[in-house]
Order: C-alpha cells, then sequence, then structure tokens
C-alpha cells in the first residue's frame, strides 16, 4: 500500500531560485541608472558653462518688436503684391507696434515693415536670424534708403521656410539665417539704413522672432547652444531609452507613460530646428509634419503620466476613462493635417485640453485629499502638473488667445529639464518598489518552501506511522475471529467482539485513508490496474454498515434488488479496470461518511450502467450539508460539522475518494443535498470488453 514519496516542496525552491536573478537584474539597473544621474549632473554643469557668458561685451541682438518697432498689416486673402501692401503700410493710420508678433492660427498673411538705421551696422553686416522653425512662408523685401532722397534703392527678396528645400540660410545653421550688409551710400550721401518689408504666412502658429546679430556674438552664441542642446537631446534620450526598457521589463503602465514624456523632447527638437540641420535633404519635411503631429500628441503624453502617477485607473474610473475620449478625440484631429483643418483642430484641442487639465487637477487635489499619497508619490504627480499648467498656457497663447511671452518657451524648456529628471526618479522609485516586491516573493518563495516540506514530513510520518500500524491490527482482526469462532453463547461477550470489529474496522479504513493520501500526495498516483469486480468491492466497503446497531444497507443493481452475499460474488458482476485496493478505499470512504453522518435508517448503494461507464451511487438519511459548507467537503483535511459529537475524522475521506476516483478516469461528486439526506455519486468506465 505503501506508494512513492517526493519532496512536496519543489515549486517553492523553483519560485525561490527564480527571483534571486531578478533581484540581480534590479541591482543591474540600479547601478544603469546611477551612472545615468551620474551623466545628467554632467550634463547639467557643462550646461551652465556653456551658458555663461565668455565676454563682457553685450552679446545680444536687436529685436523684432522690442529694439525695432515694426507696422503690421493683414492680408485675409493672402493674394497680396508687395506693392499693394506698400501702399497700405504708407497709411498715418498704421501705427507702430511693440512687442513679439504672435497672431495665432489664421490662414491669412501679414506684411510687416521695418526701418533699421544704417547706425546698427558700423562697417560690419548683421546676421538676420529668423525663428521659429514651424513657419511655412518667410519672404524678406528689403532695399536701401537715404535720408533725404525721394526715392529709395531697387528691392531685394529672400524667401525662408520649413517646407522649402535646399539651403535654408546663409549659414548652415539650425534656423534660416540671412546676412545683411551695411546698406551702400547713394551717390555723395550718406546711407540712412535699409526699409524691411517681411511676409509671413504658415499653416502652424504665426510667430516671427527676428534677431539682428553682429557675426561674432553669433557665431559665439550658436556655439554655446549648439553645445547645450547636443547634452541635453543626449540626456533626453538616455532617459527616454531607459524608460522604454523599464517599461518593457517590468510591463508597468506608468513606465510606459514616463516613455511618452520623450513626446515632448521630439517637438523641442523640431522647434530647434534638429531634424532640418542633421538631414539637409529631406529633413524640413519631416520636421515639418512632425512638428504639427507632435503639437497634437503633446497633450495626450502630458495628461497620461499624472494620470497613471496618482492611480486614476482605479480610484476614479470615470475620470479616467473621459481621459481615454479626449486621446481618442486627439488622434481623430491627426487627420486635420492633410486635410486643412490643423489650426481649428488646436483650437478644438485648446478647448478640450482646458476641460480636462481643470477635471484632473480637481480630481489630483481631491485624491491627495481623501487618500493621503505618500511623499514620493506626490512630488511625483506634482511635476507632471505643473508642465501641464505650463504647457496649457503655451497652447493658449499659440492660439492667439493669449499673449506670448518668449519666458514661457524658456520655463518649458527648463520644465523639460525637471521633468527628465522626473523620469529618472520615477525609473528609480519603480526599481525599488518592483525590488521590494521580488524580496517579498522570494521570501514567501522561502516560507513556501518550508511549509510544504513540514507537510510533506507530515504525510510521510502519517504514511509510515499507519504502514506500521497495519500488522498489529491484522493480528486483531484475525485474533478476534478466532475468538468468534470459539462459538461462546454469552451474549454481553458477542457485543463485545462486535465492538472490537467495528474499532478494529475503523482503524483499518484511517489507515487505509493515511496510505492513500501517502501515495496520492507523491510525484504521480500509480495505479495496480486489474479487471475487477464492483460486487466484490461494495460488500467489502459496507461492512461499517453491518458494525452498525441503528443502520441497514441494500444494494439495487439496475433498479433491481441483490439481497444475498451469495449474488454479490456472483461470476456475472459487472467488472471494470481498477485498482481493486484503492477503490474498496474511496467506497469505503463514502459509505462511511454515510454511517457517521446519520443517526441511523438505510443506506442504499445503487450501481447503475450509464453508456460506457458504472455508476455507483450511496444515499444516506442523514440531515444533509449546509451550503455553505458544499464547497470545501472535497478540500484535504475539511470537515462538516456534526451534531454527533462521537463524530471524529480527519477531512481524508471524501478527498481521497475523489483522487481515487479522477485517478481512474472517472468523478465523484454529491448529487444530491438535503434535509433527507445526501447521495454522492462515483463514475467509472467500464472495462474494455464491455465498453
Amino acid at each position: 500500500m505503501g506508494g512513492r514519496f517526493s519532496n512536496g516542496g519543489h515549486d517553492g525552491v523553483k519560485g525561490s531560485r527564480q527571483a534571486w536573478p531578478q533581484i540581480k537584474r534590479f541591482h543591474a539597473v540600479r547601478r544603469v541608472m546611477q551612472c545615468v544621474l551620474g551623466y545628467a549632473l554632467f550634463v547639467t554643469l557643462l550646461g551652465l558653462s556653456a551658458l555663461t557668458p565668455r565676454s563682457g561685451v553685450a552679446a545680444e541682438p536687436l529685436r523684432l518688436g522690442f529694439d525695432i518697432p515694426y507696422k503690421v498689416i493683414e492680408d485675409p486673402t493672402a493674394d497680396k503684391t508687395l506693392d499693394e501692401m506698400l501702399t497700405a503700410l504708407a497709411n498715418p493710420s498704421v501705427s507702430l507696434q511693440h512687442g513679439l508678433f504672435s497672431r495665432g492660427y489664421t490662414s491669412s498673411a501679414f506684411w510687416l515693415e521695418i526701418r533699421v538705421p544704417a547706425s546698427m551696422f558700423g562697417d560690419q553686416p548683421r546676421l538676420l536670424q529668423i525663428k521659429p522653425n514651424f513657419l511655412d512662408d518667410v519672404r524678406i523685401f528689403y532695399r536701401p534708403i537715404v535720408a533725404g532722397a525721394h526715392t529709395t534703392g531697387q528691392w531685394h527678396e529672400r524667401r525662408f521656410g520649413d517646407r522649402l528645400s535646399g539651403p535654408r540660410g546663409d549659414i548652415d545653421y539650425r534656423f534660416s539665417v540671412m546676412a545683411l550688409p551695411p546698406p551702400p551710400a547713394a551717390g555723395q550721401s550718406a546711407p540712412s539704413g535699409y526699409e524691411i518689408v517681411i511676409r509671413v504666412a504658415s499653416t502652424s502658429a504665426v510667430l516671427l522672432r527676428l534677431g539682428f546679430w553682429q557675426e561674432q556674438f553669433f557665431l559665439e552664441q550658436a556655439a554655446k547652444t549648439s553645445s547645450f542642446y547636443a547634452f541635453y537631446f543626449g540626456l533626453a534620450i538616455i532617459s527616454s531609452l531607459l524608460a522604454l526598457v523599464l517599461s518593457v521589463t517590468f510591463k508597468s503602465r506608468l513606465l510606459w507613460s514616463v516613455t511618452a514624456t520623450s513626446i515632448p523632447f521630439l517637438t523641442m527638437a523640431c522647434i530647434e530646428g534638429y531634424f532640418s540641420w542633421l538631414m539637409p535633404s529631406f529633413g524640413h519635411l519631416i520636421q515639418h509634419y512632425l512638428t504639427s503631429v507632435l503639437t497634437l500628441a503633446l497633450y495626450t503624453c502630458t495628461l497620461w503620466l499624472p494620470a497613471e502617477a496618482i492611480d486614476l485607473r482605479r480610484r476614479l474610473p470615470s475620470i479616467y476613462r473621459l481621459f481615454i475620449y479626449c486621446c481618442a478625440l486627439t488622434i481623430l484631429l491627426l487627420f486635420s493635417i492633410p486635410l486643412g483643418f490643423y489650426g481649428l483642430a488646436v483650437r478644438i484641442q485648446a478647448v478640450v485640453y482646458l476641460v480636462t487639465s481643470v477635471v484632473f487637477i480637481v480630481a489630483f487635489f481631491f485624491l491627495w485629499y481623501r487618500d493621503r499619497f505618500d511623499t514620493v508619490r506626490l512630488v511625483l504627480s506634482l511635476g507632471p502638473f505643473v508642465f501641464l499648467i505650463i504647457s496649457f498656457y503655451g497652447v493658449l497663447a499659440l492660439a492667439g488667445w493669449l499673449p506670448f511671452p518668449i519666458e514661457v518657451y524658456h520655463v518649458w524648456q527648463y520644465t523639460l529639464i525637471v521633468n527628465m529628471l522626473l523620469v529618472m526618479g520615477i525609473a528609480v522609485h519603480q526599481i525599488r518598489r518592483q525590488q521590494k516586491e521580488v524580496r517579498e516573493r522570494a521570501q514567501l518563495a522561502r516560507e513556501l518552501q518550508v511549509e510544504r516540506e513540514a507537510a510533506f514530513h507530515q504525510r510521510q510520518f502519517m504514511g509510515m506511522v499507519a504502514h506500521e500500524f497495519r500488522t498489529p491490527l491484522a493480528v486483531i482482526a484475525a485474533s478476534l475471529e478466532n475468538l468468534r469462532s470459539i462459538g461462546f453463547d454469552d451474549m454481553n461477550l458477542a457485543r463485545r467482539h462486535d465492538r472490537i470489529g467495528r474499532a478494529t474496522e475503523r482503524l483499518v479504513q484511517l489507515t487505509d485513508n493515511c496510505l492513500a493520501d501517502a501515495r496520492i500526495s507523491a510525484d504521480s498516483l500509480i495505479l495496480m490496474k486489474q479487471s475487477t469486480d464492483l460486487r466484490p468491492i461494495i460488500s467489502s466497503a459496507v461492512a461499517m454498515v453491518q458494525f452498525s446497531d441503528n443502520h441497514r444497507w441494500r444494494l439495487l443493481e439496475d433498479e433491481a434488488l441483490v439481497e444475498s452475499t451469495v449474488t454479490l460474488e456472483a461470476k456475472s458482476s459487472p467488472r471494470i479496470t481498477a485498482d481493486p485496493a484503492l477503490l474498496r478505499i474511496a467506497v469505503s470512504n463514502v459509505i462511511d461518511n454515510a454511517v457517521k453522518y446519520s443517526e441511523g435508517g438505510l443506506i442504499e448503494v445503487r450501481l447503475k450502467r450509464a453508456l460506457h461507464a458504472w455508476t455507483i451511487s450511496i444515499q444516506d438519511q442523514g440531515r444533509g450539508i449546509s451550503t455553505d459548507r458544499v464547497e470545501i467537503i472535497f478540500e484535504r483535511y475539511r470537515r462538516v460539522e456534526s451534531s454527533n459529537a462521537s463524530v471524529s475524522g480527519f477531512g481524508l475521506g471524501l478527498f481521497v475518494s475523489r483522487q481515487i476516483a479522477r485517478a481512474h478516469g472517472g468523478e465523484l461528486a454529491l448529487v444530491s443535498n438535503s434535509p433527507n439526506g445526501c447521495r454522492f455519486e462515483f463514475t467509472l468506465p467500464c472495462h474494455p470488453l464491455e465498453s
């Protein structure tokens, strides 16, 4: 009866061993993070040194609208000629304007007129830098003027824009740069300066920043800013790739949202002209369309990170669904680029941005008040919200609804630097949390291993003890049969013999269950299958009923009553291929339960053929099983409480019986449960010759 024993703690050992490589991987990622943070500090120091002036001479350019006032006329049809607009600009009602020129998203063209004095040049040319890069068409007309002269020189025209192929200007640089020579003298007259007319039109926001640089200061500043942005975008690439690797490794929505923060870096790379500069042949077209796409996509990534940082999906699912709908709307707005209503799409996005930003900010403070975030989560959430507010102001300014101070762009750049460090902070926080979880899983795996080993040794001990009990129990049973064969006429002595017999049979059954449980707990249950008669199995299993004073039993085969032991042992008995010892244990356990959990009455056993299987059903007349305990009766070491205090057991009977039935390709189920009794039913495959 003793089956093969095996260690039950293999799964725990496997889980513990799998956890340690993951912990080592966390340590490796943490070392990478330390290197990246060191690089970030290095970049910060280099950036500060790059932006530090190297000369005591002022190196700032003369700026349009701040140092040089301008006149402006709108051309709604965008089809006016230079002469027509010169006449309009000469109207005394057109006044000089100051400040940054910004008109939002419009299909109109704008004509600006400025006068640059000759004193601004000296003997050196001025470099006219044209920003930003997303302007479609910028035409610059200029001619020298002479003080007191009735006529001026001939007009010269230059054209710039992000959709024009070829050189971007007179200098190979990220922005369009035009060299403007000193104004020539007209005869004997001293030059007075230049009259410059600028036509601006764009499918993106109409925003013009002109700077008149002295050549030496421009080259110095260009070298500084290019060096700084090289390190800056290098750090952005490293942090974005790191966030991507961590997202793939940990499969976390928070880290995927962190990865999406690379979109603002790409947007700024387009605004700063890096695509067209690095890819002169076709980069200008990529930069043109990518700027439009990223400007719309910027909304999604701006709100996604704070939404994941405060776990909005779990805490406020309705607000999270609002965010998903708005993101879907943003994706639909991308079709505005080829369809030609990009300006309207940006305005729609600005309205949606306003509503959802207010909702998200209110939701953030509500959740913070309700759930009291930990300090780390609070800091991680506040950073994106600051970026969200600044980005929202920038969207409104580009749409022309608010003035556009250039300081907003600079603050946005510095906020991106802070968000870069925030990305690393979130990554470090996520690594520490994941590392803690892995350590906890490893500890749990070790504890589970110890628990399984203890359970294994417990079952091994029970199996060993049960095996050792069988010899003395066999001696007791044999001795009892010898005493009965003597034929004493004393009724009291006969009743004592019956009680000894019931106790012995009970111990044998408990011993069989312990041995069967030990075999079931092994790696695989080995069945000693042979052609087996079912009636002798049932005859042996009903021994507990025969020893009971309050119970009786009967067997029905295909609804026909089988009355005698001779009939039970008939040669025409139904046969199956099974392990007879284990099958006897299985049937005995169910019949034993029927006796224990019913105070008396009939135990009815039905044997019936059903298609390619035999069914053995055992019906008692007990009080039934409470509905809340039905789900656990087949679990190991789980028992149903009984009003009879004498009922005892370990909760192994039904568990062992079901496992034995399943090992034979059958099943044991509770098919009827009522206050009038329970009916359990075995389903066992037929003998191959009978199927």
